[in-house]
């Protein structure tokens, strides 16, 4: 009885020691990728300042005039990566994931993103990004522990790389970041914070202290006396060749719209748009629309009605040419993919362009 005893404290003694050298293993992740995000940030920095230093031609990835000032923000498409800071988790991690959702969700989480500035280079100049607070720190990191692992774990960075870039390119096509909050699956990592008020208020200073003249806000286009929607649906959007060099946080629908709206209802002091669903058109801030399935029944009202929307060509790693075609046919100006060249774990022949392996096009009239 005694020796059974023992056997079983050993055998649950070895479970725990497991389970912990696991988690350890998980959370290690975090600690290599921020000590990758640092070197990769002095190497950027000396890169700019570098002879070797040449800047991509913008020219490359558009099918248009980039002097052409009749063309308005909303009459252009553009390929955007989904979930751009993403590098690809553990196959344990993932072996979690299988286990307390399924094993058909895991395998979709194996993918990653090259680093932001390589996606620039490529002509990526719409991304999405998650964040999270860490304590008291801003993070970049999609499931929690088990799917954690970032190019840009410190969001702070991540703006650094994205002003070097805008800095050393300033001409470059306006780079719209769609941001989603996120508070799901806190109890897989203590250290994450609910996210208040004061925290977002928090978020627009750093954005502001980041990218500073390079950041395109609301208050930039709306005209006096109109709210965003009203100065969308008369005078409309500003051209592509104005806001060349620019940088557009759109903050995705979510839990926090609410309370970052009542930072300040007038938007005049707030770096970012709010997105919406396109059941919140009616909103005095909606600019920006949602609408992650790409029908064109769904999107062309939205498009009639001056706004901007972002709609999903695929989900789960599954591309359907068909679902891509119609995204292109509704007039969505955001189409999000994980097929673009900013994949770092995909074949060069699944990856997708508009007509002549451009990232940004004209929109057909």
């Amino acid at each position: 009885m005694i020796k059974a005893i023992k056997i079983l404290l050993i055998a649950v003694l070895s479970v725990i020691v497991l389970f912990v050298l696991i988690v350890f293993r998980l959370f290690a992740i975090k600690l290599y990728d921020s000590s990758v995000q640092n070197a990769h940030m002095r190497t950027l920095k000396s890169y700019y300042q570098s002879e070797n230093f040449e800047p991509v031609d913008e020219t490359e990835f558009v099918n248009f005039s980039l002097t052409d000032t009749s063309i308005k923000l909303n009459e252009i498409q553009m390929l955007a990566t989904h979930n751009s800071y993403k590098k690809t988790g553990s196959d344990i991690g993932r072996f979690f994931v299988g286990l307390g959702d399924s094993f058909e969700e895991a395998r979709a989480l194996k993918y990653g993103y090259k680093n932001l500035t390589d996606q620039f280079e490529a002509g990526v100049r719409s991304m999405e990004f998650d964040l999270r607070l860490r304590k008291t720190q801003f993070v970049l990191t999609h499931v929690p522990l088990v799917d954690n692992s970032s190019v840009a774990p410190d969001f702070s960075q991540a703006l650094e790389e994205i002003a070097l870039f805008s800095s050393n390119h300033p001409n470059h096509i306006p780079i719209i970041i769609l941001m989603e909050i996120k508070d799901d699956w806190m109890i897989l990592d203590h250290a994450l914070q609910v996210i208040e008020s004061e925290d977002l208020e928090n978020l627009n200073l750093l954005l502001v202290d980041k990218l500073g003249d390079q950041l395109f806000t609301p208050q930039m286009m709306m005209e006096t006396g109109k709210t965003l929607k009203e100065t969308i649906q008369t005078t409309g959007w500003p051209t592509v060749n104005s806001l060349l060099g620019k940088v557009i946080f759109v903050l995705h629908p979510g839990n926090f719209t609410d309370m970052y709206y009542e930072l300040d209802e007038s938007l005049a002091t707030q770096p970012m748009f709010i997105g919406s669903y396109a059941s919140g058109v009616n909103q005095d801030y909606a600019s920006f629309i949602v609408n992650n399935n790409p029908s064109v029944a769904e999107i062309a009202p939205l498009i009639q009605a001056n706004f901007i929307v972002r709609t999903r060509i695929d989900s789960n790693l599954v591309f359907n040419q068909a679902d891509f075609d119609q995204a292109i046919l509704s007039g969505a100006q955001i189409l999000t993919s994980d097929f673009l060249i900013g994949r770092k774990d995909i074949k060069a022949s699944d990856v997708i362009y508009f007509d002549d392996n451009k990232m940004i096009i004209r929109k057909n009239s």
